[in-house]
């Protein structure tokens, strides 16, 4: 079987360990490249930096009050 070469908001929500609305507004901010699919997005693997991304978010939540 093959893998499959994108992920979607759901698998990117459990691999980064934050919500839906945190993922859309990253997207909606151009922070990740997306593709609108119906009512949801896809992510092409190729597209992101996983290791650098949840830097990102882990950076960010360690700078909240």
């Amino acid at each position: 079987m093959r893998e499959k070469d994108f992920y979607t908001t759901k698998e990117l929500i459990k691999i980064l360990g934050i919500s839906k609305q945190s993922v859309l507004k990253r997207i909606g901010r151009g922070n990740i490249k997306a593709a609108k699919v119906g009512r949801d997005y896809i992510i092409f693997k190729k597209d992101i930096d996983l290791g650098k991304l949840k830097t990102d978010v882990r950076q960010k939540l360690i700078r909240l009050p």
